[in-house]
Order: structure tokens, then C-alpha cells, then sequence
């Protein structure tokens, strides 16, 4: 009703009363679309519009979350796998209000969302620490040093202020051309697709609400004088009461006294409404290295099967994320377990019980066992299964 009430206001003031001039034909402004304005890139309205409000984006963010949260993480000192440590245990239980499992979704989805993801380590100082925290993006800051590197970070919750040392808090951030100190977010990347499909379908559920009718005018060709107010406010109620609304879809609209209606939008099939809110769902589903199809974004058969597009996404996007994150909490963490004691340690992710690498392993498998100028002890080693100690 937007639409009516700024045609009607303008209608109502548009000339005096008193000078009132007869006309043939009707008087058209032209109006053009207006600046597009995004989303601000802020992590509140980036996780509201993006994540809370839109489906793709959100599924997308879930997907990659859920799918990282699943690896786990094994310790090796070179070739030599530890079953038993303190490191393991943490990341087993970083605190008592979470799991590992649910501490590395929220990782993930801070990542996604702000491009930046802290978390902090409390323990003893110059000891190993005893839980890990993580903190939200919005509420911390770098604390630049003047040899480009951070000389710390400061928290703002609630008005209060609170300073942690460099080496406390992890900070896991993308790549970003444009800062020295933070990340760039793939939601950020794709903010204007997310306003794109957001918009498109508030203003198909307005539509829906308003009975499936594009906007339009009334306008009266060879009027004497413009509606007076009383005319302009029966007018203006008997539309808003009449003609507005689901219950009201479909019924007629009767015009007398020279009144006639002009569409003034566009139906969803001149705007190809279907199509733009796909190519947009595309869009979004890019800008975080997930095959469309896993989205449940219709004609977007980029590969021939869900099998090969779930092995893309694991390839593509999964493994290379499990990589980066064992490699930043390898050189944040072992470090804090004692120098001598942590020698050599390093977290990597076991991709071995993945279902949806399951028959790129299985190939490998054959292909190694089959190789005839291998040794057995060589072919166990490069499948990780250690030395035979038969």
C-alpha cells in the first residue's frame, strides 16, 4: 500500500484548489530505478540478511560447517601416529559448555560469515592451556604492531574492554587485499546476490499478500478539478478495505467518474522472476565452493550425479579448509605444550572415513597395491598403515 498512499499524497497536493484547470490527456511522470543499496559489510548485517534471512546462504554456511566438524584431527611426531595426549583431550573437550565436534562448527560458520574467527586459550601462564573459547567476530579487534604483526587483541562486550596477548588468541582470517588485519568473508563476496534473492522474494510474498497484482495508478483523463479531500480519502479507504490483501485477491476493481487504472509493475513472468532468483542461488552457492545442486538450486546440473558434486565439494572446498585449520592450530597450540615435549607434533585431518571420498580410496588403494614394483612394506607405508610387524 506504499505505492497508493505516495500516488494518492502526490495526487492530493499537486496543485492548489483554487486553480484548478481543465486538460484532454493525462499528465505522466517518468520514473527510473534508484541506486541499488546493499547490505552494509558489517558482521551484524552480513549474519542477519545473510545467514539468518537467506536459505542458501544458510544451508551453504551449515553444509561446510557440519561437514569440517566431522574430521578429526590426529596427532603425529613425523610418521608416528599418538593416540594419547593433552593436545587431544583439549580438542576433544575445549570447554565444558561444548564438544570438539560443536566447536569446530561454530569455527567454521564465524569464518564463513566475518571472514575472521577468534579463539582464545586460558590455562597457565607459560603452561599448557585447559579450555579454548571462541569469541564472536563483532566483538574483537586487532591490536596492530608496528612490525606488522599484532601486538594483541582487545574484546568489547557489553561496554566493557578486555585486552588478551598475541599469542592467547587464534586468529584464523581469509585473505583479504584490502586489510592488513582482517579477513574478507566469502558471504561478503556474495552480499550482492544475497540482497538480490532477499529482496526478489519479499517482494514475491507482497505480491502474494497484495492478491498476485502488480502496482498501479488510478488517474482521471479530462478532469475539471482534482479529487477534493473528502473524494481523495473515500477513494483511498474503499481501495485499502476493497482491494488489498489475500482475501481480497481477484476481485474486481470498479471504476466510475472517469477513473481508469494503469499497471504500473511487473508480474513475475515479465520479470523472469524464477530464473533470476536461480542464477542469484548460483551466485551465492560460488562464493563458498559448493556445487549448486547440493543446495537444491533447480537446473544447476553442473556435474552428471549428487556423487560427483558431494566429491567436488570435499575436494574442492572441505579438504583444503581441514588443511588450513590443522595448520593454524598447529602453530598455535603445539608450541604451548613445552618446546622439547612438542617437538615435531603436528594435527592433521584423517580423511579415511569419508563416505563421499570413499571410491576416490578405493581406486588409490587398488592402484598402489597393484603396482608391481613396490615392495609390501613400501605399499603400507604410502597407504599409512605403518610398518608389518609379521
Amino acid at each position: 500500500m506504499a505505492f497508493w498512499n505516495r500516488f494518492f499524497d502526490a495526487r492530493q497536493h499537486a496543485a492548489p484548489q483554487t486553480e484548478a484547470k481543465s486538460t484532454h490527456r493525462p499528465i505522466l511522470s517518468r520514473i527510473t530505478p534508484g541506486q541499488a543499496v546493499a547490505t552494509p559489510r558489517r558482521y551484524d548485517a552480513l549474519a542477519a540478511e545473510g545467514y539468518r534471512d537467506n536459505v542458501i546462504a544458510y544451508r551453504a554456511i551449515n553444509l561446510l560447517a557440519r561437514a569440517i566438524s566431522s574430521v578429526p584431527f590426529r596427532l603425529y611426531r613425523g610418521d608416528a601416529r599418538i593416540d594419547e595426549h593433552a593436545l587431544l583431550s583439549l580438542l576433544a573437550r575445549p570447554n565444558p559448555r561444548v564438544s570438539g565436534e560443536n566447536f569446530f562448527y561454530n569455527l567454521v560458520g564465524y569464518y564463513l560469515i566475518a571472514g575472521n574467527a577468534y579463539a582464545l586459550s586460558v590455562g597457565p601462564d607459560g603452561g599448557a592451556p585447559k579450555e579454548l573459547w571462541l569469541m564472536r567476530p563483532d566483538s574483537m579487534a586487532v591490536l596492530a604492531g608496528e612490525d606488522g604483526l599484532p601486538k594483541g587483541f582487545e574484546q568489547t562486550v557489553g561496554g566493557k574492554k578486555q585486552r588478551f596477548g598475541a599469542t592467547s588468541v587464534l586468529h584464523w582470517k581469509s585473505f583479504n587485499p584490502l586489510s592488513d588485519w582482517y579477513g574478507l568473508a566469502p558471504l561478503e563476496a556474495a552480499a550482492m546476490a544475497v540482497d538480490s534473492f532477499n529482496e526478489g522474494t519479499r517482494w514475491n510474498l507482497a505480491l502474494i499478500q497484495n492478491g498476485g497484482t502488480p502496482s498501479g495508478v488510478l488517474y482521471q483523463e479530462g478532469a475539471e478539478a482534482p479529487l477534493t479531500d473528502a473524494q481523495f480519502k473515500s477513494l483511498k479507504e474503499q481501495v485499502e478495505a476493497r482491494h488489498t490483501g489475500p482475501e481480497n485477491a481477484g476481485r474486481p476493481l470498479l471504476l466510475e467518474g472517469g477513473l481508469k487504472w494503469q499497471d504500473m509493475g511487473m508480474s513475475p513472468k515479465d520479470m523472469d522472476w524464477t530464473a533470476a532468483k536461480n542464477m542469484t542461488a548460483r551466485e551465492i552457492a560460488m562464493a563458498f565452493g559448493v556445487p549448486p545442486q547440493m543446495l537444491g538450486v533447480p537446473d544447476a546440473q553442473t556435474y552428471s550425479n549428487y556423487a560427483e558434486a558431494r566429491a567436488s565439494l570435499w575436494e574442492d572446498t572441505v579438504i583444503p579448509l581441514c588443511l588450513d585449520i590443522a595448520q593454524e592450530l598447529t602453530n598455535w597450540l603445539v608450541p604451548k605444550f613445552g618446546h622439547e615435549g612438542a617437538r615435531g607434533l603436528k594435527l592433521v585431518p584423517d580423511f579415511d572415513e569419508v563416505p563421499a571420498l570413499a571410491e576416490k580410496r578405493a581406486r588409490r588403494f587398488d592402484r598402489i597395491a597393484g603396482a608391481s614394483f613396490l615392495t609390501d612394506p613400501e605399499k603400507r607405508k604410502i597407504l599409512g598403515f605403518g610398518k608389518d610387524t609379521h
